[in-house]
């Protein structure tokens, strides 16, 4: 059975550079998402395979991390492939909707017979994914001591080292957070831009249970809006009839 990816993200991760400290029982990367993190378990018996060197205190990528990762990578295939919700998105390409953060909210629960979400808000929250993805918005691993950019109030990489593209991409994401009330930019942001859980970001806030989940509806409902995204397919409102002859004018009698 392969491992499951929060692992083999976080021994990447390692792999990379970076150092897992030890809090409590588990490890957490340095400067990472709160989903970059490892059971004490889990990084004990890697340690004792050789993966990870570890000294009970903090963990480092050990000699046999990289074989590791390309043997789980090759048998994860094959068993991630089971698993798949593949859609097609309106550029065509194929999406797997596992792997979404929105994918729980974008289907019917038990005995409910409409998604929380609706297609057009699922789409407007998954362009703005890829928007964070091209932005670089994601944090990085190691310490950077370049200058900082933000999107609302949100420290990203350094401006200086972005490309044309990346600094596009968060021209257009400014452009929609800016569209929207604070506090659905704040959650649309989070969730789709950092992969956040909507109840770590309700216990961030101080918020009532689900309240982010009906603030981050409402968000990308209004992002939907913003982007021209609707279910169904609308066309322009009919105008006024008009005619060539101008206004109040009558065809004059041949013959």
């Amino acid at each position: 059975m392969p491992h499951d990816r929060n692992t083999m993200r976080f021994v990447r991760a390692l792999t990379g550079g970076a150092t897992g400290r030890r809090a409590g029982k588990e490890y957490i990367l340095e400067g990472s998402q709160a989903a970059l993190r490892a059971p004490e378990g889990i990084v004990s018996r890697l340690a004792a395979d050789g993966v990870l060197d570890t000294d009970g205190r903090a963990c480092r990528a050990g000699a046999g991390a990289r074989t590791w990762l390309r043997r789980n990578s090759l048998d994860t295939e094959h068993y991630a492939g089971q698993h798949r919700e593949l859609v097609k998105t309106e550029e065509g390409l194929d999406r797997n909707l596992a792997e979404s953060p929105l994918a729980r909210l974008a289907r019917p629960g038990r005995g409910e017979s409409q998604a929380f979400l609706d297609r057009a808000q699922l789409e407007a929250g998954e362009r703005i994914r890829r928007l964070a993805e091209r932005a670089r918005l994601q944090p990085r691993l190691t310490m950077s001591y370049s200058a900082t950019h933000t999107v609302n109030g949100k420290s990203v990489a350094g401006a200086g080292d972005i490309s044309d593209l990346a600094a596009d991409a968060r021209r257009q994401l400014q452009d929609i957070v800016r569209s929207l009330p604070a506090d659905c930019a704040g959650v649309v942001l989070d969730v789709c831009g950092f992969s956040k859980g909507l109840q770590l970001i309700e216990a961030e806030r101080g918020w009532p249970r689900r309240s982010a989940k009906l603030v981050l509806r409402i968000g990308l409902d209004q992002a939907a809006r913003h982007l021209g995204l609707s279910v169904a397919a609308q066309g322009p409102q009919s105008g006024r009839q008009r005619g060539w002859m101008g206004e109040a004018a009558r065809p004059s009698v041949f013959g």
